[in-house]
Order: structure tokens, then sequence, then C-alpha cells
């Protein structure tokens, strides 16, 4: 169960971290 946790965490920064950077390059 923790793993799928860190997983998941994980996961979800990777598409926070692409979501914003995303934007970012938009905004340039």
């Amino acid at each position: 169960m923790v793993e799928y946790l860190v997983i998941l965490s994980g996961m979800f920064g990777l598409a926070l971290a692409c979501f914003f950077g995303l934007r970012s390059i938009k905004l340039i």
C-alpha cells in the first residue's frame, strides 16, 4: 500500500511539473 502511494504521488508530481513547464513555455 505504501509503495502504491509513493508511485501515485510521484506520477502526480510529474504531471504537475509537465503542466507548469508547458504553461511557462507558452508564456515565453
